[in-house]
């Protein structure tokens, strides 16, 4: 049986881990030939969806590596890296996934020594956690994943985090970090019942009793997600069966 080596995807810094392994490679530091590079302006500017993207392709592991705190081009940027994969791994744990799949850290322009070692230390843990399984129920765990992470509130919320820890809201209230993670944590979890539910109505109508015992949810929560959603247009009635109402997609909502 042929030795397993990973495919690792690397979102690369341009100020600072794209030019540490630049350095790298003109220093002669070794480092394992599994990963591949696309280099980004800012480690802030990878969203998640883009991880997400990666994995369905059949990635087994994700780097992010920006500048050292404080010493970003743009100010902020890795703070911002940081909280989007902060709130990526939770939803990672949330869909079944090892969290340990995605990689973030700092290297900067003038340690191609540094970046070196972190691709040997990536390359051995995906190593002992074996290829991305590629079965259909997971695929499907990815897409539900995907659609957690584009979720409008949990976006907004990932970016304002840091303004609303440090400067507070529009009543000047600050909101304790904990306090914060524990909204995000909440709206995850909210947003996986609801693109599960998504998903199965996707497939076929489905009723409101079928799909809490599916999923495991309380028929009031899943009558809740289901009245919000036809209230929106998202999801209306298809028909009754044994004078159970059943709901369905609107054509043409799935992705939204």
């Amino acid at each position: 049986m042929a030795k397993f080596e990973p495919k690792i995807l690397g979102f690369l810094c341009n100020w600072c881990a794209y030019a540490g392994a630049d350095l790298a490679g003109v220093s002669r530091f070794q480092y394992p030939s599994n990963i591949r590079v696309i280099r980004v302006m800012c480690s802030g500017r990878v969203d998640p969806v883009h991880i997400f993207n990666a994995f369905k392709k059949g990635i087994d592991a994700v780097a992010v590596l920006g500048c050292h705190p404080g010493d970003c081009h743009y100010q902020t940027g890795n703070y911002e890296a940081e909280n989007k994969m902060k709130m990526t791994k939770k939803v990672f744990e949330k869909i079944g996934m090892n969290p340990n799949r995605l990689y973030l850290d700092w290297v900067s322009a003038a340690e191609g020594k540094r970046f070196s070692e972190v691709i040997f230390e990536l390359t051995n843990r995906i190593k002992d956690l074996g290829p991305i399984r590629k079965d259909k129920d997971f695929q499907n765990s990815l897409f539900i994943g995907e659609k957690i992470v584009e979720s409008v509130r949990l976006r907004w919320l990932i970016g304002k985090q840091r303004e609303l820890i440090e400067d507070g809201n529009v009543y000047n209230e600050k909101i304790p970090a904990k306090k914060l993670d524990e909204i995000i944590l909440k709206n995850i979890n909210k947003e996986y019942d609801l693109q599960r539910i998504k998903f199965l109505l996707s497939e076929k109508p489905n009723s409101v009793i079928s799909i809490a015992k599916e999923l495991k949810i309380a028929s009031s929560d899943v009558a809740k997600y289901i009245t919000g959603m036809e209230n929106i247009g998202f999801v209306s009635l298809f028909d009754f069966k044994d004078n159970t109402p059943r709901y369905c997609l609107v054509e043409g909502r799935v992705e939204e």
